[in-house]
């Protein structure tokens, strides 16, 4: 069987769950393009020390590619919790750090990164040029820093990155136009998933490319970024970047927290709620199923169930598509209902 190509672009805490999922996943080559934009914590510190951008995220997608049985993967993911300079930092941002000090590159740092974990996939920085993502909001704010943004707790009307249109990473638009499949999220929506959108030619090679699109929608809302948005309102604003029609397939979580559960929801976040009739009038098919599971303090996507899903929703419409199987009308379900992956159609292109 031909290796399936999917790529995850995104960032933050998100998208490293889709990869320890796909990672496990047979016939599957998985690539992520991730943000550089954050500019909070040891991110932000090291941003400000050496200006270059931020390596954080970078480093959690190389971990989730790496697995949990390597001593070196626990030693990236170590955080110094005290010394004079190093309380904050993760092992892992700083010897990423060094390797760009010493390659001047940030891609040829993560190469090299990437040789020292047992990676089954490989991560690229969406560009190489340090920026800084903006925002205005509806009162006429404007805020410079991911950060900054996220403490605002403003309702976003725009999001822009300065130096404006920067350069995608050597490998990014050759990823994007060979991938089977691209994935958008989990994350969250303004700050780790559209920044990629915003550097240039990324967007474009989107639109162009045959690939399935997929955007996993996030259990819940983002205070400050998504307050009160259904998963078509993530749709709508993430096809302000890639134009309407772009999303083949969204993916909702129809699954809830243990009744016994007292987890410490963050204030005013709420759950996703699937409007299935409007998605598909978006141009999308809605694909809903239990994706749910609680680890320690939260809740998060399950890794899992959450790359089989992507997988066999790729697989399915690729197959449709080779078929030259187009049905005309699709059959969205109930609230109440779940696709089964089998039972996925691709709508014509």
């Amino acid at each position: 069987m031909k290796p399936l190509k999917i790529v995850g672009i995104g960032g933050g805490t998100g998208l490293p769950v889709l990869l320890r999922g796909l990672r496990r996943m047979k016939e599957v080559e998985v690539s992520a393009i991730v943000s550089v934009a954050d500019n909070g914590g040891s991110s932000g510190r090291l941003r400000q020390s050496f200006a270059m951008p931020a390596v954080g995220d970078l480093r959690n997608c190389l971990v989730a590619l790496s697995g949990n049985d390597s001593v070196l993967v626990d030693l990236f993911q170590h955080r110094f919790s005290s010394g004079n300079g190093l309380e904050g930092h993760s092992l892992g941002n700083l010897i990423v750090t060094a390797l760009y000090q010493m390659s001047g590159s940030l891609q040829q740092a993560i190469e090299i990164a990437s040789q020292l974990l047992p990676l089954q996939g490989r991560a690229l920085p969406v560009t190489e040029t340090p920026t800084t993502l903006c925002a205005a909001f509806h009162d006429g704010t404007v805020v410079h820093g991911e950060a900054e943004i996220t403490a605002a707790r403003g309702r976003i009307e725009r999001i822009w990155l300065e130096p404006n249109s920067p350069s995608p990473s050597p490998g990014v638009l050759d990823a994007i136009t060979a991938a089977d499949a691209l994935v958008f999220g989990p994350g969250s929506l303004y700050t780790s998933i559209l920044p990629n959108l915003l550097v240039d030619g990324v967007a474009d090679a989107v639109e162009r490319s045959r690939a399935v699109k997929i955007f996993v929608c996030n259990l819940m809302t983002q205070p400050g970024e998504t307050d009160g948005f259904s998963a078509a309102d993530h749709l709508r604003i993430l096809e302000t970047c890639l134009g309407r029609d772009a999303v083949d397939f969204c993916i909702v979580n129809t699954g809830t927290a243990p009744v016994r559960s007292s987890l410490p929801l963050e204030a005013g976040s709420t759950p996703v709620t699937c409007d299935a009739r409007q998605i598909e009038s978006q141009g999308a098919i809605p694909v809903q199923a239990d994706l749910l599971t609680v680890q320690g303090t939260g809740i998060r996507h399950d890794s899992m169930r959450l790359g089989s899903l992507v997988v066999n929703v790729a697989r399915g419409a690729l197959a449709r598509r080779d078929a030259r199987h187009y049905p005309q009308h699709t059959t969205v379900p109930s609230s109440q209902d779940t696709w089964h992956t089998a039972e996925v159609p691709m709508r014509c292109p």
